[in-house]
C-alpha cells in the first residue's frame, strides 16, 4: 500500500512542473507538499517492515526458547540420574580399592562389584537446538540480555566443564579395563582379577575412580544455572513455574 503512494506521488511529482498554469510559488509549495507525502510514505513503509520483521524474528525466538526449556530440563533430569550412578560407583570403588593382596576377599561382594568396573556413564547434552539456533547468528535476538548470556554460559562454559571432568572419569575406567584385560591371567577367575586389582597399579586406578567432589560440584552448578534459565523463560512469557 505504501509503494503504491509513492508511486502514486512521485508521477504526480513529475506532472507538477508540466502544468501551465499556476503560478511559480504555487507550483513550489506543491512540489513540497508531494515530497513530504513521498518521505512520509517511504518512512511509514519501513517502519512496517521492520516492525514486521521484528514480529517474526520473536516469534522465532519464543519458540526456541520455550524448546530450548525442554533441552534444559532434560539435561537436568539425566545429571540427577548420573549422580545416583556415581553415589553407587562410589561404594564399589571404595571397595575395591579396600582389597588388599595379604587379605583374602569375601567371595560374595567381590562377585557383586568386579563386573561394575565394566560400567561408565557420561552426560549427553541436548544441544543441538542451541547449536543451529547460534550458527544462524541468532542467539542475540533474544532480547533478555541476561537471559542469553546465560544460555551462552550453559552450553559454552558449564557444559564443557562437566564434559572435561567426565572425561577424566572415564579415561581411567578405561585404563582400569584395559589393565585387567591385560594382566588378568583368568578372565572367569574372580581371585585372578582380585590379585590384579591389589597390585600397586590396580590400588592406584580404583582410587581415581571414587568420585571427586569436582564433578559432583559442576553437575549442581548444572543444575542451578539451569533452573535459573528455565525460570527466566518461565516470567519472560508468563508461564507457571
Amino acid at each position: 500500500m505504501a509503494e503504491q503512494e509513492i508511486i502514486k506521488h512521485t508521477k504526480k511529482l513529475y506532472a507538477l512542473f508540466g502544468k501551465s498554469q499556476g503560478s511559480f510559488w504555487h507550483k513550489l509549495k506543491e512540489f513540497f507538499i508531494e515530497i513530504f507525502i513521498i518521505v512520509f510514505a517511504i518512512t511509514l513503509s519501513i517502519s512496517f517492515h521492520n516492525w514486521s520483521e521484528h514480529k517474526k524474528e520473536q516469534a522465532q525466538v519464543k519458540t526456541f526458547l520455550l524448546g530450548l526449556k525442554e533441552d534444559i530440563a532434560l539435561d537436568i533430569k539425566d545429571v540427577q540420574d548420573i549422580k545416583l550412578f556415581f553415589a553407587h560407583i562410589d561404594t564399589t570403588y571404595k571397595y575395591l580399592n579396600s582389597l588388599r593382596k595379604n587379605t583374602p576377599p569375601n567371595n560374595d561382594s567381590l562377585s557383586k562389584y568386579l563386573p561394575e568396573i565394566k560400567y561408565n556413564i557420561y552426560l549427553r547434552p541436548h544441544k543441538n537446538r542451541f547449536n543451529g539456533f547460534l550458527s544462524a547468528g541468532k542467539i542475540m535476538t533474544i532480547e533478555e540480555d541476561s537471559l542469553a548470556l546465560d544460555i551462552l554460559n550453559y552450553y559454552q562454559d558449564v557444559i564443557p566443564a562437566v564434559s572435561a571432568s567426565e572425561g577424566s572419569w572415564v579415561n581411567n575406567n578405561t585404563t582400569l579395563q584395559n589393565y585387567m584385560l591385560d594382566n588378568v591371567k583368568d578372565i572367569d577367575s574372580d581371585l585372578a582379577k582380585w590379585e590384579v586389582l591389589t597390585t600397586p597399579k590396580g590400588r592406584s586406578l580404583t582410587k581415581s575412580l571414587i568420585p571427586w567432589q569436582q564433578l559432583y560440584d559442576r553437575y549442581d552448578g548444572l543444575t542451578v544455572i539451569g533452573k535459573q534459565i528455565i525460570d527466566k523463560i518461565n516470567k519472560l512469557y508468563h508461564l507457571p513455574k
